[in-house]
């Protein structure tokens, strides 16, 4: 699926950043990035007291770049473990900056689970995370007797069989806007429960990085949701719960009703969405 990019259209170039985020210094540019990980190299995306996280090594690199610290903003906090094909993040810095240059610098600088794929510069009011109207993530399961050994950090094994029929019948019940505190982590701070779920794609196949692949897309996700989704679902193909228990998990809003949160190696961020009304330049961000 192709991403859809874009930004809010009440921003005017020059004008404050968009709500949580700081107004930007006079004269500097707003910049947006497309980059892949391999998260099982960090803690996360967010920067931690301790740990090598996506962002803080980013900050790093750039810092070297430019000179001075710099703030980078990611549309999403993933996990420790979960990797992205398609994170967004964005980042002020000098008018004028050639990205193919920065580009080449990050990749050097960043190491090797980092690949930063294209830099755009961008009117001053986007912001990857408040400006996204949505995300897709996939997940990896290998469902077969043996472990996968070349991409076992990127996906779930599962030796017993999975009823991939009842997953789809089940899969149904979530789609829509609902509150989904059934499927959020307990410590999760999001102000609302409440998501859209647009999609669940259940595919299976003989992929070399997967057997099943579950592809979810909604307008945002809480803390662990997409995981727990997953989980969730693997249980009714695992005989635990039958397909038409998820519809009664959700409404409950306990999480204790939910079964147990998928591990975040299968988890790949795919794309973020966003409005590309008002910022066509955003467009550069999907080209090789």
């Amino acid at each position: 699926m192709e991403p859809r990019l874009s930004l809010d259209p009440a921003a005017q170039h020059g004008a404050p950043a968009v709500r949580g985020g700081a107004a930007p210094e006079a004269g500097r540019q707003n910049y947006a990035l497309r980059l892949a990980y391999d998260g099982s190299a960090f803690r996360g995306w967010q920067v931690q007291s301790s740990g090598e996280t996506v962002q803080g090594r980013l900050e790093q690199a750039l810092a070297v770049i430019l000179r001075r610290p710099v703030r980078v903003q990611g549309s999403g906090r993933t996990d420790a473990g979960v990797h992205a094909l398609g994170q967004v993040a964005n980042f002020f810095g000098p008018p004028g900056l050639d990205p193919g240059r920065v580009r080449t610098s990050l990749n050097a600088l960043a190491g090797p689970a980092i690949a930063v794929q294209r830099i755009v510069p961008v009117s001053a009011g986007f912001h990857a995370r408040h400006s996204a109207t949505g995300k897709t993530y996939r997940y990896h399961l290998y469902n077969r007797p043996y472990p996968p050994v070349f991409a076992r950090r990127c996906g779930w094994w599962l030796r017993m069989p999975l009823d991939v029929a009842a997953l789809r019948e089940a899969a149904p019940a979530l789609l829509g806007e609902h509150d989904f505190s059934a499927f959020r982590a307990s410590e999760c701070a999001a102000r609302s429960p409440v998501r859209e779920l647009r999609r669940i794609d259940i595919a299976e196949g003989g992929w070399d990085d997967a057997t099943l692949r579950i592809e979810l897309e909604a307008s945002g996700f809480l803390q662990h949701m997409a995981r727990i989704i997953v989980g969730t679902l693997v249980a009714v193909g695992l005989g635990r719960l039958a397909p038409q228990a998820l519809g009664p998990i959700l409404a409950s809003r306990r999480r204790d009703r939910a079964d147990a949160t998928a591990p975040g190696c299968g988890l790949h961020l795919v794309h973020v969405a966003y409005d590309l009304a008002a910022f066509p330049e955003l467009r550069a961000l999907e080209e090789p």
